[in-house]
């Protein structure tokens, strides 16, 4: 029954039966551990000069026992800071707050549910800053770490790529960042683009179906935008989600991207995980005609065993 559900959830309502070994990889990762599932943004950026605006995040708990492990959720905060006009205010992560397993609700499936919010100005006391010391383009990280009753402890750095990834069903990164942005207007870097690879990471293309015409629309949040194929409605389409932060535009980190996967990689369901470059790649946030996107392939060793770690690549889009 498990597994029936499971294969509803992943949306595999083809050939679900005679994909028993990804389903089964993917049922181990929640046996072996637990893992904090991204439901829903409500908002998931800051807006400069304005400290009242909020970022606000849905997650459910999931484990082996339908969340009778869960025991608490550290949740800690940092700040980096990527605008040295200001000086040097990075901060390395502090204890924001720690969250019992009595703090979650249950969810509409049974299982530990949680609102995750946080004001501008609660971020900036938590850091200890003020408002004059961030800027456009900075960012707050939140990195949580899941305690079980059993002793055991699950974050980033153990938790593998078919969980990470923010594609799939799971979408279980442990960490979050939260961009300081300057809101656009609705409709800027929105419609009809022509997308085109010019750097090829060391597997060649990381989309195969590119280039091609693409559909840029509004994401979870003002500043965020989603890019979708238009001549494909398959699960082999680029699941692109990128955030315009003043002269950045930054894709969402631990995303699928549909390289090969390497043949003695141990798991199936996995995908090599990409993130942003630095620079991510740079807009004129007022002129969305043409502007690109700059990544890194197998992001933080995320590459299925293939031998690639955080290798570049790039692509440009054009306003049709």
């Amino acid at each position: 029954m498990r597994q029936i559900i499971l294969c509803v959830m992943l949306g595999l309502l083809v050939g679900c039966e005679t994909d028993e070994k990804a389903i089964t990889t993917v049922l181990e990762e929640v046996e072996r551990g637990a893992i904090i599932r991204t439901v829903s943004y409500n908002n998931g950026e800051v807006y400069v000069g304005d400290e009242n605006s909020m970022f606000s995040l849905n997650i459910e708990e999931q484990d082996i026992l339908d969340g009778d492990l869960l025991e608490s959720l550290l949740i800690y905060v940092s700040f980096i800071d990527r605008t040295p006009d200001n000086g040097s205010n990075n901060i390395e992560r502090i204890e924001l707050e720690t969250l019992l397993a009595s703090d979650f609700n249950e969810g509409p499936s049974g299982l530990p549910v949680k609102t995750l919010e946080y004001s501008y100005a609660e971020l900036l006391a938590a850091t200890g800053l003020s408002i004059d010391q961030t800027m456009c383009r900075d960012q707050f990280r939140l990195d949580l770490e899941l305690n079980l009753t059993d002793g055991r402890i699950f974050r980033t750095t153990n938790s593998a790529g078919t969980v990470v990834n923010n594609s799939g069903f799971f979408k279980s990164p442990f960490t979050y960042l939260i961009n300081i942005v300057s809101p656009i207007q609705e409709a800027e870097f929105t419609g009809i683009y022509f997308m085109e690879q010019i750097e090829e990471g060391p597997l060649g293309k990381t989309f195969p179906l590119i280039p091609t015409i693409v559909r840029l629309d509004r994401g979870h949040s003002n500043n965020v935008r989603t890019i979708t194929l238009l001549d494909i409605g398959t699960d082999d389409s680029p699941d692109i989600e990128f955030s315009i932060a003043c002269d950045y535009a930054e894709i969402t980190r631990y995303q699928k991207t549909k390289l090969p996967i390497c043949l003695h990689g141990p798991d199936p369901t996995d995908r090599i995980l990409m993130g942003p470059d630095n620079p991510p790649g740079l807009v004129d946030e007022i002129d969305d005609t043409v502007f690109e996107l700059y990544i890194l392939e197998g992001f933080e060793g995320y590459n299925t065993e293939c031998d690639l770690v955080d290798s570049p690549a790039k692509f440009r889009l054009t306003k049709q």
